[in-house]
């Protein structure tokens, strides 16, 4: 079948590694003049790790294996530790940190040369009639012109899906009331392990740190954003006014001096070699999960589908979830109904999307650390709620996917160790 994906991101990509394998004749478009390999740090978790490796991509050298997740106050006090590696001997595969460009160029890697069409921004889908039986099903055209058709397409361009949009009008993402200011910097900062993610809490928000190889650290710190566009400060104790911008309006750098600089180290190191230059913004947003994600010969993968707010931390992992399952959906036999091999992709995803969504949107409630803590003293140990969590977010670890031809779904050989 010939293969249409729109985006070249880490949902894109991955499907196109599985369909290529499949055989098909997969062309993927992106808007981009060059690859986005740029971008900050992203956790996988043992089911992406499991994904990348079934789809042939090497792990070898790619980002920083992580063993284990601290929890600690403000203040310093520890509250809680999630063995990862115990997790890992349990799924057969690691977490890792590592810079999502990292990730974007080992699958581009893994494509033939041809595979990948920068520079081509996707301006209109047409579809063929059925008085036109002949020829392909969909129609893409871009911008320079350039018209491509196909059997199925693939929309796997991010939360403001140009595909999406065709599919179902303006239903963009929405805000949830949350965002971060992170960045992945070189420096020298005592996280008492390169294996190790420490996560900071208090009243004021969030800050997590950790490694992705080569001496660099990603970082982010979450606080609450005023209907999801103007970030209102709230000032610690002593803070100087504002005077990093016009107007008076504080700059990001002093906005999180403001927040955090009374917090423990290391996040007080952070702060101090931080310049107003390393630190983005990125406000959280969250896509309601329709029970289909396209119609006929087209469908969503990826942040297209299901955006989802990053301290969930399953961005990455639900974009390779999407790829694996839906180059399974699309396998050798599925050319006789496409369309129906695509919508047994989205059946068997849903569940699981869903899944995520929720606990995505506990998450961004500021009693969830508590509740979190409750359970621990309650005898649920953390690296078991997080291995049960992993595993009940995962079509991969449960061997989920559709029979060829979309059929209900199937199931193989559990992954080692599962």
């Amino acid at each position: 079948m010939k293969i249409i994906i729109i985006g070249a991101g880490v949902s894109g990509l991955a499907a196109a590694v599985g369909l290529v394998a499949a055989g098909h004749n997969v062309e993927v478009y992106e808007r981009a003049d060059q690859l986005r390999t740029g971008g900050n740090g992203v956790l996988i978790w043992h089911n992406g790790t499991g994904i990348l490796r079934d789809l042939g991509i090497p792990l070898d050298g790619l980002g920083r294996r992580i063993d284990t997740a601290d929890v600690w106050s403000y203040n310093g006090a520890p509250l809680m530790r999630t063995d990862l590696s115990e997790i890992a001997r349990r799924f057969g595969s690691p977490g890792i940190g590592v810079m999502r460009g990292q990730v974007i160029e080992r699958l581009a890697g893994a494509l033939p040369g041809d595979v990948v069409r920068l520079g081509m921004e996707c301006t209109g889908i047409s579809y063929r009639t059925s008085d036109l039986p002949a020829g392909k099903a969909v129609t893409v055209t871009f911008a320079d012109g350039t018209v491509s058709e196909g059997d199925v397409l693939i929309g796997a361009d991010g939360y403001r899906s140009v595909v999406r949009t065709h599919l179902f009008g303006e239903d963009h993402a929405r805000y949830t009331g949350l965002a971060s200011w992170h960045g992945t910097t070189s420096v020298p900062l005592d996280l008492g392990s390169e294996h190790s993610v420490p996560t900071f809490y208090g009243k004021r928000g969030l800050c997590t740190l950790h490694p992705v190889a080569d001496g660099r650290i990603h970082w982010s710190f979450e606080m609450p954003f005023d209907n999801g566009r103007t970030f209102v400060p709230r000032p610690g104790p002593g803070a100087e006014p504002a005077s990093g911008r016009a107007g008076g309006r504080p700059s990001r750098l002093e906005q999180l001096h403001s927040w955090f600089g009374d917090w423990t180290s290391p996040v007080s190191d952070l702060l101090a070699l931080l310049t107003e230059d390393d630190i983005a913004e990125a406000p959280h947003t969250m896509h309601k999960v329709h029970k289909w994600w396209g119609r006929g010969p087209t469908t969503l993968v990826g942040d297209a589908a299901h955006a989802i707010p990053p301290r969930a931390g399953w961005g990455v992992n639900q974009a390779l979830e999407d790829g694996w399952v839906l180059s399974r959906a699309l396998g050798r036999d599925a050319e006789a109904d496409p369309a129906r091999a695509l919508r047994a992709y989205e059946s068997i995803r849903r569940g699981r999307a869903r899944k995520v969504r929720g606990r995505a949107k506990m998450l961004r409630h500021g009693n969830s650390m508590l509740l979190m803590l409750r359970f621990t003293r309650d005898g649920l140990q953390s690296t078991k709620m997080l291995q049960a969590n992993i595993k009940n977010c995962s079509n991969y670890l449960n061997q989920e996917f559709p029979g060829a031809g979309g059929g209900r779904g199937t199931r193989s050989a559990s992954p080692a160790g599962v």
